[in-house]
């Protein structure tokens, strides 16, 4: 059953807010460092004490500082540099970093808790419970991944600055959604005592030929139009960001609508608002970055053009596309819109 119009935009816009809430938090990072680098502090140890060692002691210092240290052959002592303003998601790239979290609350309210119009009494404190392993889940997974990139700490000069693909926050909610996703599929949030037996596997009719020809197929697809993208600079030029989302998307699309042309047909409403959604979303950005000067859209972008050049103000386009597909499409599938057009039958008098 469809979930009413005014539950789907009460949904939308709970997830909007948090969404919201959680990148001013980021942000925040970016206003706590300014126009300074976190760089290891090495008087207290490589390792740290804070969360068994997985994350460094750090300390502010001023770039210009930094950078002269760093590029003085006479200077012995190089600065490990950790993080910059711009690493955890800041205003410049908002739009695209805005639709990952967005898809993050997504999946935990509407797939785990059933939000708006069904969350059972009964489920509901097992459910949040397991939105709260989620979060665990991901911190850690996380803290390793800082851990692991201070490790290997590289200066943030040769970075891209301000693109997306370089951002925290980017971890922290890719990590999210991969263990909430693997947390809903897995079925804990609704686990009961009433168990049924499993269906005996050697009657199943495998279609994995027409599973991987057309899996294989819009992997193409994709992988040319990735490769398009990076040359013409409409995608970040390394394209691994890119891709990886792309990718997501082929994998979701065909879990979502099907394996095949002849299922996808079937299923217009939920590919429209797929579409369409993601094509309303990108003027919404660019219109939000022309009015505030600060909320980069990703695309056509002033604040990329001042910090890459005009040449690179499209480089957030593609990752930009990907997202939002991602996005519309749960979204499709959190109002219950995905499913196959129904046809009345006719009945014989």
């Amino acid at each position: 059953m469809p979930m009413k119009l005014s539950h789907a935009i009460l949904l939308l816009s709970v997830c909007v807010v948090c969404a919201a809430f959680n990148m001013q938090l980021f942000s925040g990072l970016d206003e706590m460092m300014g126009d300074q680098y976190w760089v290891v502090d090495t008087t207290q140890g490589d390792h740290g004490w804070y969360a068994m060692g997985l994350l460094p002691h750090v300390k502010k210092v001023p770039k210009d500082v930094v950078k002269a240290a760093n590029t003085d052959p006479n200077t012995k002592d190089k600065y490990i540099i950790y993080a910059q303003s711009g690493d955890f998601a800041g205003k410049s790239v908002y739009g695209i970093c805005f639709g990952i979290p967005l898809i993050m609350y997504l999946i935990w309210f509407a797939f785990v808790i059933g939000f708006p119009d069904r969350v059972d009494p009964y489920l509901l404190p097992r459910r949040i419970f397991t939105i709260a392993v989620i979060i665990g889940c991901s911190v850690i997974a996380n803290l390793f991944l800082m851990r692991i990139a201070a490790d290997f700490a590289r200066d943030p000069m040769s970075r891209i600055a301000n693109v997306a693909g370089n951002h925290a926050s980017l971890l922290f909610h890719n990590a999210g959604i991969w263990f909430a996703i693997l947390f809903s599929a897995l079925g804990t949030h609704g686990h009961s005592s009433n168990e049924v037996q499993a269906p005996d596997s050697r009657n199943w009719q495998t279609q994995a030929n027409e599973k991987f020809n057309w899996m294989f197929t819009m992997l193409g697809i994709v992988t040319v139009l990735e490769v398009a993208l990076v040359k013409n600079k409409l995608a970040l030029p390394d394209a691994a960001v890119d891709y990886s989302v792309w990718i997501i998307w082929v994998v979701i699309f065909m879990r979502m609508y099907g394996f095949s042309p002849k299922y996808w047909v079937k299923r217009p409403t939920g590919i429209a608002i797929m579409a369409v959604g993601t094509l309303l979303t990108l003027p919404v950005f660019y219109l939000l970055e022309r009015a505030t000067g600060t909320l980069g859209a990703g695309f056509a972008s002033p604040i990329l053009a001042k910090a890459l050049g005009a040449e690179n103000q499209n480089v957030g386009l593609s990752l930009m596309i990907s997202i939002y597909l991602v996005f519309w499409m749960e979204f499709a599938a959190a109002i219950r819109r995905n499913g196959p057009v129904k046809k009345t039958v006719a009945q014989k008098a």
